[in-house]
């Protein structure tokens, strides 16, 4: 404002003796006493006229100056009162004076040393930007001027904790199932029947009341739970301790059940919330169960809690009945049939395409297997070259590149042992074809394959083989399975089951049992996956390499000048986990020039699928992998290592 009018008292001067020089001009051009008395006249009331315009502006000025007077006689207060503070400090950041407000809350810290005061204003020095800190239990938002070296502190205690409170109380949304439930109770006389129902549903209901959670059953096993962001968190610090609690109580009874629970957080809007609780249910069911699987609206990635237990088997076969005619009548609607495993195929990913294709044509369609004959393990590619010569599979055994020059829009692709895009023999074939199958044995992770038409997920199944042989019994036609695709598919039980010693059921038995009634050459299955003279020695190598990185844990690492196939680290851990005593053991080798892999497998006790997952790979409860690009093996253990102890820490175990 006092701006303002000095710029308009500087324009009415300029006009003041712009008059007067305009009229004393015109006086002495025309020498009249008229224009002499005008100029005069001109010349005294701007005089006056000035006179005024200065006063004015100097009443003004003081005014302005009376006012930021009264303001320093009560800036203490009114710095207290808005809760903010000053540091100066000099050229070796030492405190040499601060304002009042922090007198008021006795903090003398005039001569200390700035970071020695508070370390977390270190940061601030690089970026200038603001940061907050704790001082005597309140909270600052604090900003350094390295010019003027002063730092200006500013109370927001208030602000956060209702920030706080706000987070606090965002709702989260739940749905609880009780695996294996139906089973049971069809299982139970009547007296235990009644027993299972109400202690299950006791010990949810007294663990829901008991943390302030809204809870009500919408089905049989089934509940939907809501609470919010506070108790949530609590859950988390507990590590969920109600699946534990609910398995405690599920031996009692001689029982196996456990805990499903799915939570969708992180939303305002209702339905995404249910949603979200819904979509990490299915994941839980996916992974096996006996454990909690948490999606954020905000933060994409799922968290998982517990997994503490393998899958179980289950011994109704109606699942696999529906599936199967499902997927025969998408066959039918289908142009043709691709068949497709993952990268590094092993027998089981080309047994189970031999039994899709063979299901396919039944039908009497068109149906490629895709092979990458780059992608392969080493047995699976000399077993892969043996089918392809065989003139019974002419034309069958094709190329990724060759197979997508065929796609139209009614082709159906079956993808086996795999539900992950990124370990797809062909992402183009993924995205090509609209209608997609999975067909898969490995517990679900977060990556999953875009908008599958049909999904059979089993994780308790000990391989892909057992799914399609199980599909098989279930078709209305004859197939034509000889006794080449039934050795493949055995042999293929045979490397996912570790000849028969790991994950295996009494439909594992059925299914090789009725592999066998098709004529499946059970010595040539055991040729198949026999390791060389030099094979058997470098798995040796690895082997002796191990060490215990705690009693019951074995860790064996190969020579990084050496290449290694991943189905040697596999048998290598395989061999390991024999050792009595032993719950899980690892080993990592160079597969390649420029990736690592490790391949764990563990007994009943421990979940090597978490901790594998932790490293970005994946796998079953027992049996998982996980691979590194651009890391050493040295680099690789110190990794493992850490992520084992994360999990053991998790767990309370020392």
């Amino acid at each position: 404002m006092i701006r303002k009018i000095l710029q308009i008292r500087n324009l009415l001067m300029a006009l003041l003796v712009g008059e007067c020089g305009i009229l004393f001009g015109l006086y002495l051009l025309l020498n009249t006493p008229i224009l002499l008395a005008f100029s005069v006249y001109a010349l005294i009331k701007n005089v006056i006229i000035f006179l005024i315009v200065v006063y004015i502006s100097y009443v003004l000025e003081n005014n302005q100056l009376s006012v930021e007077e009264v303001l320093n006689k009560d800036a203490k207060n009114a710095f207290i009162f808005g809760g903010i503070a000053l540091i100066q400090y000099d050229e070796n950041r030492n405190i040499v004076w601060t304002s009042d407000l922090l007198k008021a809350m006795n903090i003398n810290i005039v001569g200390v040393k700035l970071l020695e005061w508070q370390p977390h204003l270190a940061s601030l020095f690089d970026d200038e930007d603001v940061k907050v800190i704790d001082i005597k239990g309140k909270k600052f938002e604090a900003y350094i001027n390295q010019g003027t070296k002063l730092i200006y502190l500013k109370d927001v205690t208030q602000l956060m904790s209702l920030q706080q409170d706000y987070l606090d109380q965002q709702v989260c949304m739940a749905y609880i199932t009780i695996d294996n439930y139906e089973e049971t109770l069809e299982n139970a006389d009547e007296p235990k029947m009644a027993l299972i129902q109400s202690r299950s549903r006791q010990v949810i209901v007294d663990w829901a009341y008991s943390n302030g959670i809204i809870i009500r059953r919408f089905k049989s096993g089934g509940y939907l739970a809501f609470f919010n962001e506070r108790i949530y968190r609590k859950q988390v610090e507990n590590k969920f301790a109600i699946l534990d609690t609910f398995k405690e109580m599920s031996k009692e009874l001689d029982e196996v059940m456990t805990l499903s629970i799915g939570i969708g957080k992180d939303s305002r809007v209702l339905r995404e919330l249910d949603e979200m609780a819904s979509a990490a249910l299915n994941l839980t069911y996916s992974r096996g169960g006996d454990q909690v699987a948490v999606k954020s609206g905000e933060d994409k990635k799922v968290r998982f809690f517990g997994g503490n237990s393998d899958t179980f088997e289950k011994s109704s076969k109606v699942r696999a009945r529906v599936i199967a005619q499902s997927l025969a009548g998408l066959i039918k609607n289908a142009s043709q049939v691709i068949v497709m495993g993952h990268k590094n195929s092993d027998l089981d990913s080309f047994g189970a395409s031999l039994g899709v294709a063979k299901i396919a044509m039944a039908y009497g369609k068109k149906t490629t297997v895709i092979v990458d004959f780059e992608s392969i393990e080493k047995k699976t590619k000399e077993v892969a070259v043996l089918v392809k010569a065989d003139p019974r599979y002419k034309g069958m055994i094709q190329s990724a590149n060759e197979a997508i020059e065929r796609v139209d829009k009614n082709t159906l692709l079956i993808v086996v042992d795999n539900h992950k895009s990124s370990l797809a023999l062909s992402k183009a074939l993924l995205e090509r074809v609209k209608n997609k199958v999975i067909i898969d044995h490995h517990r679900r992770g977060e990556e999953f394959i875009e908008a599958p038409v049909l999904t059979y997920l089993e994780p308790a199944s000990s391989s892909t083989v057992e799914l399609v042989i199980e599909l098989c019994d279930y078709q209305n036609v004859d197939l034509k399975i000889n006794e080449l695709d039934a050795t493949i598919m055995y042999a293929g039980m045979l490397v996912d089951t570790n000849n028969f010693k790991q994950r295996v059921g009494v439909r594992t038995f059925q299914s090789a049992a009725h592999l066998k009634e098709l004529q499946a050459n059970v010595p040539m299955a055991y040729e198949f996956i026999k390791d060389s003279y030099e094979e058997t020695l470098q798995r040796l190598s690895i082997a002796q390499t191990a060490y215990q990185y705690r009693p019951d844990i074995l860790i064996a690492c190969g020579q990084e000048s050496e290449e290694y196939n991943s189905s040697l680290l596999a048998k290598s851990s395989n061999a390991l986990l024999e050792i009595s005593g032993i719950k899980a053991s690892f080993s990592i080798g160079r597969i390649s020039k420029t990736k690592v892999a490790i391949s764990a497998r563990s007994t009943k006790d421990m979940n090597v699928q978490v901790i594998m997952e932790a490293l970005d790979g994946g796998g079953h409860f027992s049996m998982a992998a996980a691979q590194f690009e651009n890391k050493t093996i040295e680099e690789v253990r110190l990794l493992l290592e850490e992520k084992i102890q994360e999990y053991l820490d998790d767990r309370g175990e020392v």
